[in-house]
């Protein structure tokens, strides 16, 4: 089976360097790496040219895409498979964050899967802990939990961690489509998640396939509508958009799509203002929501200045 891999990196040079050996050093090769570079500043471009990783990394191709701009991390994902699909020979796309460590294994368990169900997903793992689950599950940061959870299996339906090892078929991509860009980052991978389902497609995490990754730390409050809350504008603006605009797309149904925004809005501007008590913040929230409604891109680069 070939099979490209497509990372996005922004300002992480050491992981990345340890991402790519992972992947590297596989039991099932990948055939391809695409890293795109979203306008590192940190010296990334420079450590894999003095390392060879820009072209290769211990015998695996690196395609290596430096862009002149930040497109986030949905950017990322998107151009290094739409790479991939146009040089074409591939029969599936990985899909890594580049602080993120596979198991040496990961890949060729996942593989055995792929084509018969085009969408399947390791376990997440915490990479500071790496025997514990990378999120609770049922209270229980067990693995063990979390395959009880879905039955028990090696195959759990409906389990996935899209863009943390997420491996798609050629078939699923091509009726599919590639990430949606223009998110930048916060709910790419539901969204890619979503379209994947409606294509028929849905997710089957594989038990003992693993995947560590970094447990979110710039998380300050957790809330029913929000999910969470971040204090950095320009991710709370992307995370806020992009779930209405998930939302949005979602339902169908106008009377439901209606009263589920509505709730969202009213829940969460009433949250900003109780808890925030800045006019900044809710005017934040407000262009986000009519942004995302709106479907309306590229109002994240307001707050990064």
């Amino acid at each position: 089976m070939k099979i490209a891999v497509a990372i996005p990196t922004f300002n992480r040079k050491d992981v990345l360097v340890e991402c790519l050996k992972a992947v590297a050093n596989q039991t099932l090769k990948p055939a391809c790496i695409y890293v795109v570079d979203n306008h590192s500043t940190d010296g990334t471009p420079q450590l894999l040219q003095s390392l060879g990783y820009d072209k290769e990394v211990d015998g695996v191709k690196v395609n290596y895409n430096y862009l002149d701009i930040n497109g986030g991390g949905a950017m990322g994902f998107s151009l290094g498979m739409e790479t991939a699909l146009n040089e074409g020979g591939y029969d599936a796309f990985w899909m890594l964050d580049d602080d993120g460590l596979p198991a040496k294994d990961c890949l060729e368990i996942l593989s055995k899967y792929v084509d018969k169900y085009g969408y399947v997903t390791p376990v997440l793992m915490d990479i500071g802990h790496p025997e514990r689950l990378n999120g609770s599950c049922r209270g229980s940061y067990d693995p063990k939990t979390l395959q009880a959870a879905y039955g028990g299996g090696e195959v759990m339906p409906m389990y996935c961690n899209p863009f943390n090892g997420g491996l798609f078929s050629l078939e699923a991509v091509k009726k599919v489509g590639i990430p949606k860009r223009e998110l930048f980052i916060y709910g790419d991978e539901m969204n890619y998640d979503m379209r994947m389902k409606e294509a028929g497609f849905p997710p089957h995490g594989i038990f003992s396939a693993r995947h560590m990754h970094p447990v979110m730390q710039d998380t300050d409050v957790h809330f029913l509508v929000l999910g969470h809350f971040k204090p950095v504008r320009w991710k709370m603006y992307c995370m806020s958009r992009n779930k209405v605009y998930n939302k949005k797309i979602r339902h169908q149904n106008i009377v439901l799509k209606t009263m589920i925004l509505a709730y969202y809005y009213f829940i969460s501007e009433g949250y900003l203002i109780l808890f925030q008590r800045s006019w900044s913040w809710m005017k934040l929230f407000n262009e986000a929501f009519f942004d995302g409604l709106n479907e309306r891109w590229g109002g994240e680069k307001r707050y990064m200045q």
